[in-house]
Parts: structure tokens; C-alpha cells; sequence
């Protein structure tokens, strides 16, 4: 069974996702960060925001399903409390 990635992670990186949502437990932080190192070593486009490599959408299949929900509660809190 697949866990679909919350909208948010369409737009915002590893690293925004890591810094800016809260509720994000230890061992997933160091995870997230982890993986700038990899988009990083990808060729930038000439786009500032190149989102097609750096979203977390992208990486989604390197989190386990346990991460995965917990990553989709602390963008749904997030959105939460926008509404």
C-alpha cells in the first residue's frame, strides 16, 4: 500500500520540511537533511527554484510508511493552522 505525499511537498524541500514544520522527530530530520546532499550534487537548471528535484515529493519513496504519516500529520497540522 502507497502513502500519497501531501500537497505541501510538491513545493517545499527536505530542508524546508525539516526547519519549518514542527512535530518532525529527531532521526526524520537528520533523514531529510540527508537528502540535500543529494539534490545538491544534481545539475541545477537555469530556474532559481528548480522544484522538480529539490520537492520532497520527489524523494517521497525513501521514507518508510512510518515516516511517510508522520511527515503528512506535520504538514496537515501545517495547513491546519491556516484555516
Amino acid at each position: 500500500m502507497s502513502i500519497e505525499c501531501h500537497g505541501l511537498f510538491e513545493v517545499w524541500s527536505p530542508d524546508e520540511v525539516a526547519e519549518c514544520l514542527e512535530g518532525i522527530p529527531a532521526d526524520l530530520y537528520k533523514k531529510l537533511w540527508s537528502i540535500v546532499s543529494e539534490y545538491d550534487s544534481l545539475p541545477r537548471s537555469e530556474v532559481p527554484d528548480d522544484f522538480g528535484s529539490r520537492c520532497l515529493a520527489k524523494w517521497w519513496g525513501k521514507f518508510t510508511a512510518e515516516e511517510q504519516t508522520n511527515l503528512n500529520a506535520a504538514a496537515c497540522a501545517e495547513e491546519a493552522r491556516y484555516v
